[in-house]
C-alpha cells in the first residue's frame, strides 16, 4: 500500500484536535500546491492511536484500525504531514516510539510537515524544535515552517491555517517538485 500523502497523528486518543488540524493543513496545502504537485493518489490517515491500541484506563488496549505495514506507508509517501500535541514538553511519545523504528535516514526522499498543537508559547517552540529534529535526523526534507497553534486557536477559525498554508505552499511544490517521480 502506497499513498502520496500520509498524515501521521501522534496523539494516544483517536479523533483528536491534532488530527483534525493536521487533516485541515493538509487539505489547505494540497490545495496551495496544487494536484500537479501532489497527484490526488490518496491521502491516508495513520492515526497511531488506533493502530497500537493505547488506553487510560482500566480496559485493556486493542488496536482499531489495521495497516499491513505503516512503517512502509510513511516511508513512502512523497508528503508527510506529521502532528502532535505537546506531551510534557515535547511530542508524545507514542509518535517517539513509532519513529524510533526508522533507521538513520529512514526518511530519506520524504517531503515532511510537522504540525504541532501546545498550551503556552513555550511548550509550542519546544514541541516544534524537537518535532523537526528528528525528522531532520531521519532525512525528510523540511522546506516550510510548521504548523504551529495554541489550543486557544484551535477552536477560533481557520485563518491561521490558510495563511500559513499560503506562505508554505511554494517551498513545499519546490521540494516535491526535486522528488524522482515514482511509478
Amino acid at each position: 500500500m502506497t499513498a502520496e500523502i500520509v498524515v501521521l497523528v501522534g496523539n494516544p486518543r483517536p479523533g483528536s484536535r491534532s488530527r483534525a488540524l493536521a487533516e485541515a493543513a493538509t487539505e489547505a496545502l494540497v490545495a496551495g500546491v496544487g494536484r500537479t504537485a501532489v497527484p490526488p493518489h490518496g491521502v491516508q490517515v495513520l492515526e497511531l492511536a488506533t493502530l497500537v491500541g493505547v488506553t487510560f484506563g482500566p480496559e485493556p488496549a486493542v488496536a482499531a484500525a489495521a495497516v499491513d505495514d505503516p512503517f512502509e506507508l510513511v516511508r513512502s509517501a512523497r508528503l508527510l504531514v506529521v502532528a502532535t500535541p505537546t506531551y510534557k514538553g515535547s511530542y508524545t511519545g507514542l509518535l517517539k516510539i513509532f519513529l524510533d523504528q526508522f533507521g538513520h535516514r529512514g526518511l530519506a526522499g520524504v517531503v515532511a510537515v510537522p504540525v504541532t498543537v501546545a498550551a503556552s508559547d513555550a511548550h509550542l517552540r519546544a514541541v516544534t524544535d524537537a518535532l523537526t529534529d528528528v525528522l531532520v535526523e531521519l532525512g525528510a526534507e523540511l522546506p516550510a515552517e510548521p504548523l504551529a497553534l495554541r489550543e486557544a486557536a484551535l477552536a477560533a477559525s481557520e485563518q491561521p491555517v490558510l495563511e500559513w498554508a499560503d506562505r508554505q505552499a511554494g517551498p513545499v511544490a519546490e521540494a516535491l517538485g526535486r522528488l524522482p517521480v515514482r511509478a
